[in-house]
This record gives structure tokens, sequence and C-alpha cells, in this order.
């Protein structure tokens, strides 16, 4: 399993599918937002695949247990839209619930998710 560190706040995500893929198809990034306090993060799945995680919030202070996921997704990372099909890539967003500093959590392939965690 590869865990890597994606903040100064103490949150690591660890992909937990596939133990003998030796692919890094996760980009991450993660933030807080200075207003809110919010914890953002912003994962890219660049393969064609599910890849299943398991995210560590350990530096994330006061989580509220809930939050929100806004996912962009398409079958083909050249699905574009047009006129004929102007909502085929279109954001879905969900709602999130975590219980303590961790989640688990499936990115489909070919997609961007932005999961906003609220604080207190």
């Amino acid at each position: 399993m590869m865990e890597r560190k994606i903040s100064k706040l103490g949150i690591s995500l660890q992909e937990v599918s596939d133990t003998r893929a030796n692919v890094n198809s996760l980009c991450t990034s993660a933030s807080r937002d200075d207003i809110t306090g919010d914890i953002i993060l912003k994962v890219v799945n660049a393969s064609s695949g599910t890849v299943k995680t398991q995210i560590n919030l350990n530096g994330a202070e006061k989580l509220t247990g809930s939050g929100k996921a806004i996912i962009l997704t398409s079958a083909s990372p050249l699905d574009e839209n047009t006129l004929e099909e102007p909502a085929k890539v279109s954001p879905v967003t969900e709602t999130v619930k975590l219980s303590g500093a961790s989640l688990k959590r499936s990115f489909p392939g070919n997609s961007l998710t932005i999961l906003r965690l609220a604080t207190r």
C-alpha cells in the first residue's frame, strides 16, 4: 500500500485498492479555508479504474463529521460537452460523512473530486 502525506495539516492518503499496482494514478492537494476553517481535499484519479483509499485527517482540527464532495468524471478522458450533449461531463454533488479523523473513499476513474469537510 502506498501512503503519502498531502499537506502540512497532517493529512495523508493511502491507496488500498490493489497492493500489486505500482502506478501512481492519484494526484492530491489539501488546504484549509482561512475563513470557514473547512478542510479542502482535491483528488484527481488519472487511471481508468476506481481507486479505493483511506484518508487520515489526524492533523485536521474540529471536524464536524460531515461535508460535501463534488465529482467530475466520465467514461473516457477524451469526453467533452458538445451542443448535442451539453451535460456529458457534469459535476455531481453528494454528502460526505466521516467518523473521527478517518475517511474511506473510492475515487472513480478519470475523475476530479473536491472534498470539502466542515469544521466547527
